[in-house]
């Protein structure tokens, strides 16, 4: 199981975009936002969402 975990887990680049995204939207500025600018991409609130999945898998 050890190594499917490791071979399906969120590669380093995805869990450190997801922390960006859930710090954004973490910023009182961002907190009623539905969408913002990161990184000269738009983010949605159904990435936030999604990042946050990334983040629990990552530290299951």
């Amino acid at each position: 199981i050890d190594i499917a975990n490791r071979a399906f887990a969120p590669a380093v680049e995805e869990i450190a975009w997801a922390q960006e995204v859930i710090a954004a939207f973490d910023s009182p500025a961002n907190a009623d936002r539905g969408a913002i600018q990161l990184g000269g991409a738009m983010v949605e609130r159904l990435h936030l969402d999604e990042a946050r999945r990334i983040v629990r898998w990552a530290a299951a």
